[in-house]
């Protein structure tokens, strides 16, 4: 009985002491855990905070080496396509190729084939530009950086060839008053009784190193793209530099950090200003 008793007694005691011994432990693992998670938190701000710093200094880097790569894409699109003009040349008797516009129509000799309506115009891969470079690495026609199509989609040309969806154009002054063909592209007037062939010659340009012989536009109306904010998109496959014909110059594309790639007749690219594209000095052929 009294063996009884006292193991009564111990067993209440074993749990009183263990009651005891677990509230003070709970009590003290509390206050650590805490002192552990408070740490915890601090180091995840400091975290946050490192991470926020790098974000600001990076993602400037990485947004400028992502553009620096599509200008160098697209300074090979020039490169390759200057190539085929050159080639063009070569196997057309010195002669360069039609000037693509709106203004004159479609004519067969014409540079780049670019209208939508494929029932009506050839398509795109029979230009006799990308033709000639059947043996060569053809040249895509868009800059990695003219993305937007939808100013042009929604632009009012004034006609129904639907919108230019390419990056590049041509050099084409076209005829001035007197009827002369002032450069660089080949001119099919139709606007007569029969149409009216104004071929434009390799030997009548001068400088060729000198003359913008391939433009690179805007595609939008943007204020980071376009030197005339809100202002028409490329709207075909012949870039009018200046007003020396009468007709509105057409600006370059400012997409390059205010700059765009032109190829020159000689075949090099470089990233030029609008001004510099619109003085006649660099885009006259007989200057």
């Amino acid at each position: 009985m009294n063996w009884g008793t006292g193991k009564t007694q111990t067993t209440s005691t074993m749990r009183i002491t263990h009651t005891f011994f677990s509230a003070s432990t709970l009590q003290r693992f509390n206050a650590s855990t805490f002192q552990r998670l408070a740490f915890t938190l601090i180091e995840l701000f400091v975290v946050i905070a490192i991470i926020a710093i790098l974000a600001a200094i990076l993602l400037p880097v990485l947004n400028s080496a992502r553009r620096k790569a599509a200008q160098t894409s697209c300074i090979n699109n020039q490169k390759q396509l200057g190539l085929g003009m050159q080639m063009y040349v070569d196997d057309n008797g010195n002669t360069f190729p039609g000037i693509a516009s709106r203004q004159y129509g479609f004519q067969i000799p014409d540079w780049i084939y670019w209208r939508t309506n494929s029932a009506l115009y050839p398509l795109l891969s029979q230009s006799p530009v990308l033709l000639v470079m059947s043996g060569a690495s053809r040249p895509s026609l868009v800059c990695p950086l003219d993305t937007d199509d939808s100013y042009r989609l929604n632009y009012d040309f004034g006609d129904s060839d639907g919108p230019y969806l390419f990056s590049y154009s041509f050099n084409g002054y076209g005829l001035d008053a007197n009827g002369n063909n002032v450069g660089m592209s080949t001119v099919v007037d139709t606007t007569g009784d029969s149409p009216m062939v104004y071929p434009f010659k390799e030997s009548a340009l001068r400088n060729p190193a000198q003359k913008i012989m391939l433009a690179e536009e805007p595609g939008t109306g943007s204020s980071a793209d376009n030197p005339n904010p809100g202002g028409a998109p490329i709207s075909d496959g012949r870039w009018i530099p200046s007003s020396f014909t009468g007709h509105r110059g057409d600006p370059l594309t400012l997409r390059h950090s205010g700059r765009a790639d032109v190829t020159f007749a000689d075949g090099h690219v470089l990233p030029v200003t609008p001004a510099f594209g619109a003085n006649t000095n660099n885009n006259l052929s007989g200057l």
